[in-house]
C-alpha cells in the first residue's frame, strides 16, 4: 500500500519497529553503496561479534547488547545502509528470528550470518599491504640562526674589499659598480648588490645563513701607502 503527499513524494506503509504501522519515505532508491573495505571488513566483524540483526519490517538494523542478552540498539544510518548492500549482494545471509528488546520494545529481529565465502575474502583482504595514510608533514623546529661574531672588511685598494664573516669559514669580496658595490660568494658568484661595505658585510652574512655581527672596516691600502 502506497500514499502519496502533496509535492509527488511516495512512501510505502510499513508497520514500525515496534509499534502502529508508518509511512517509510522511499524517494531514495536504495541505500548508498560503499567501495571502502575497510567499511566492509569491519561490518563483517561486527556481524560475527557481537552481532547484528535486521528488523525486516522497517529495515533496520541493530547491534546486539553484549553485556545484556536479549537487548540490542541500532547502528548508524550509513552502517545499516551497508549492511543492506551487503545482504544484497549475498556477502551477508539473514539467520533465525530472535525477540529482542529495543528502545524499551520488544519484537523480533532476524540474525545477520556471514558465510564462509565471506570470511575468507576478508580474511584475504587480511594478509594484503594496507595501503597508507598519508601522515601529516613533520612540524620543523626553526633552527636558532648562528651568528657570525665579528665581521671583517678589509678594503685592498678602493672599490675592493675583502669578507670574513667572524669564525664561520665563510667571506666574499666587494667590488665597486657605478654608484653600488657588487657582491660576491667565496667562488665569485654574483649575489646581489648593496649601498656600502658595512650593508655589503650584511649580505653575505644572511646569504650564508647567519645573523650579522657587528662589522669592522679596515682600509688596508691607506695603512700601506707609499
Amino acid at each position: 500500500m502506497t500514499a502519496q503527499t502533496g509535492a509527488a513524494q511516495t512512501g510505502t506503509v510499513q508497520d514500525a519497529l515496534f509499534g502502529e504501522p508508518a509511512v517509510v519515505e522511499t524517494a531514495h532508491h536504495g541505500p548508498a553503496a560503499t567501495q571502502d573495505p575497510r567499511e566492509v571488513a569491519r561490518l563483517v566483524g561486527l556481524a560475527q561479534d557481537p552481532g547484528l540483526f535486521l528488523v525486516e519490517r522497517s529495515g533496520q538494523v541493530l547491534r546486539a547488547d553484549p553485556a545484556q542478552p536479549g537487548r540490542a540498539d541500532p547502528v548508524a544510518r550509513h552502517d545499516g545502509d551497508t549492511v543492506a548492500q551487503l545482504l544484497d549482494s549475498g556477502h551477508l545471509k539473514l539467520g533465525g528470528t530472535h525477540h529482542l528488546q529495543h528502545a524499551g520494545n520488544e519484537g523480533p529481529a532476524r540474525s545477520v550470518l556471514v558465510p564462509r565465502t565471506t570470511r575468507d575474502m576478508v580474511s584475504r583482504w587480511d594478509h594484503l599491504r594496507p595501503i597508507p595514510e598519508s601522515a601529516p608533514p613533520p612540524e620543523t623546529k626553526k633552527q636558532p640562526q648562528r651568528s657570525t661574531g665579528v665581521i671583517g672588511v678589509d678594503v685592498v685598494e678602493p672599490g675592493k674589499a675583502l669578507v670574513t664573516l667572524g669564525g664561520a669559514g665563510h667571506g666574499g669580496t666587494v667590488l665597486r659598480d657605478g654608484a653600488r658595490y657588487r657582491v660576491e660568494n667565496d667562488h665569485g658568484t654574483h649575489i646581489g648588490h648593496a649601498s656600502s661595505y658595512r650593508a655589503a658585510a650584511r649580505l653575505l652574512a644572511r646569504y650564508h645563513g647567519f645573523t650579522p655581527g657587528p662589522v669592522e672596516i679596515e682600509h688596508e691600502h691607506r695603512t700601506y701607502r707609499r
